[in-house]
């Protein structure tokens, strides 16, 4: 918690020299589309930007009122509307990274409609060519949202870390517990072969026991004679339940003996996910106690659910030369059960909600620029984008938080 403190008291600190223009930082800049303008623009009688060249005024607005965004511009002639049909008018807009979206017109009403839809973020500078009777006019403006300009060293300061989205194997899991359980396929069940009496008791539980050593003798009831039982593996006692001077019968358990140079994990599974395993799936198991989680595979599911619990049965071998795995520890294990190959992924941390949008910010040297993206799968850390991001994308992974907060201070509305 403390640390935590830390961290958002220097982050103040720095988002508090970016907006003073201090030593630490040049100045956030930002836009009319999302952040504050130096110069309040002219507005037109439909409320967009009204630019002016000679005696023809365009006013620009980006209507999105149950339609895809989109650029609808009014002309006119010393203040009055002129005819759309009169007009040709071509727009581009130039984004960072070098990319510029082109834009063509068709008269509607009382305006001139894009052809294209103007996608997000709305961030770009804006050149417009008219011509009117044989006459061509220029116009342009800046309209910037969610952009955040910082110098190399305060970007470090921040603790930002930087990322490049690209190809990445997106592994979905199912998450699953259970428990360590003996591998019975190397655990021995000792029962005597003749009724009668234990005379002696020579190993006791948590013993290790090698294969064919005398574990216990028996006085037959029958012939008055001692005879050995033994170990039929090398492996440790993990139960006991004889006393010396005690008669056993011959059906009992009186021993076993386990060999945990390998253990199965024994995991729930509710019905609903239980379609989704297979045979030879990847789960990756981890316990509580201090140690790396361990690869391994399903080798069996089990067709009949438990009756207590309502699940059924997915089980792991593992190895366990060092006996880390004890029979009876509580175990995770997390199933592999898609894996996909998506042509651009970013880290998790690196997203961030702007306006009810799941953004990552996209950086083009000093300036980071929130932008919009879809997401796709998920599996941690890393996430699958389906729209908004190229390939190759530098962008802000840890602590981008600092980024998005600056955004927001400067405030984060559209203004269309």
């Amino acid at each position: 918690m403390n640390d935590l403190r830390a961290t958002f008291v220097a982050v103040g600190a720095l988002l508090a020299l970016v907006g003073c223009g201090g030593p630490a930082a040049d100045s956030s800049k930002h836009g009319e589309h999302g952040g504050e303008e130096h110069e309040e623009a002219a507005r037109g009688p439909h409320g967009g930007r009204l630019l002016e060249d000679g005696p023809v005024q365009l006013e620009v607005t980006i209507y999105e009122r149950g339609v895809p965004p989109e650029l609808r511009v009014y002309p006119l002639r010393d203040g009055e509307p002129l005819d759309p049909r009169s007009v040709a008018l071509d727009v581009e807009l130039h984004r960072l990274g070098g990319r510029i979206d082109r834009i063509g017109f068709a008269p509607q009403g009382d305006f001139l409609r894009g052809d294209r839809t103007v996608e997000e973020p709305h961030s770009f500078d804006v050149k417009l060519s008219a011509r009117v009777g044989g006459d061509e006019y220029q116009f342009g403006y800046s309209s910037y949202e969610g952009r955040v300009e910082l110098a190399e060293a305060t970007r470090e300061a921040a603790g930002i870390g930087l990322g490049t989205a690209g190809p990445a194997r997106i592994r979905t899991t199912l998450p699953l517990n259970g428990r360590i359980v003996p591998n019975e396929d190397a655990l021995a069940h000792l029962t005597p072969r003749f009724p009668g009496v234990i005379r002696e008791v020579r190993k006791r539980l948590g013993d290790s026991a090698a294969k064919h050593e005398v574990i216990a003798v028996v006085e037959s009831n029958e012939s008055l004679h001692p005879y050995e039982i033994r170990s039929p593996l090398a492996g440790t006692v993990i139960f006991k339940e004889v006393s010396v001077g005690e008669f056993v019968s011959a059906e009992r358990v009186i021993y076993a003996v386990a060999d945990l140079s390998s253990v199965w994990a024994d995991l729930d599974v509710y019905p609903a996910d239980f379609p989704r395993l297979r045979v030879g799936q990847k789960v990756t198991l981890s316990s509580g106690r201090d140690g790396s989680p361990v690869e391994s595979t399903l080798a069996y599911l089990s067709p009949i659910g438990s009756q207590s619990s309502q699940t059924l049965l997915a089980r792991a071998v593992l190895p366990n030369p060092e006996g880390r795995w004890s029979p009876g520890l509580f175990v995770r294990g997390d199933v592999v059960v898609e894996e996909t190959d998506v042509p651009v992924a970013v880290r998790s941390e690196a997203l961030q909600r702007l306006r009810d949008r799941d953004v990552v910010f996209v950086r083009f040297g000093s300036v980071f620029e929130a932008r919009p993206v879809e997401l796709g799968r998920r599996a941690e850390p890393l996430v699958e984008v389906t729209e908004g991001l190229e390939p190759g994308s530098s962008y802000a992974t840890e602590n981008s938080f600092v980024l998005k907060a600056d955004v927001e201070k400067a405030g984060a509305s559209h203004d269309h």
